[in-house]
């Protein structure tokens, strides 16, 4: 799996799930060609010259609880290094839900990034 071979290297010291930030909370994006530089393209596996989409949901889970299992399966696969969430907070229930879901599944992320809505982002519609 392409996760753990890139998990496992030295130089990455630990992972983080970005669930939402402060420039685009909720709402996914496209990052138009013209910003997509050789660079991101390379990490994220995406070809030149075309619009990258910059979805508002994850795939691999689809609510708190397999989000818990999620980070766990990532602590595995990256042989134990530190597994933290980022969100920007909208609605304390999501929040108590995540916290709802840690402590009746036993797993927590390493660390919690909180995020503000004062950032910007490449893939945050041009109204933002």
């Amino acid at each position: 799996e392409k996760f753990q071979i890139l998990a496992l290297k030295e130089f990455i010291k630990m992972i983080e799930i970005k669930l939402s930030q402060g420039a685009k909370p909720s709402h996914g994006g496209i990052l138009p060609a013209d910003k997509l530089t050789e660079e991101i393209a390379e990490i994220r596996g995406v070809p030149m010259g075309k619009d990258v989409n910059s979805p508002p949901r994850h795939s691999a889970f689809k609510d708190p609880i397999e989000l818990c299992h999620f980070i766990q399966k990532l602590r595995e696969l990256s042989g134990g290094k530190p597994i933290g969430i980022k969100l920007c907070v909208g609605r304390r229930l999501e929040v108590a839900a995540m916290i709802r879901a840690m402590v009746l599944t036993g797993i927590t992320p390493d660390f919690i990034t909180v995020d503000g809505g004062e950032g910007g982002t490449g893939a945050a519609p041009y109204e933002f």
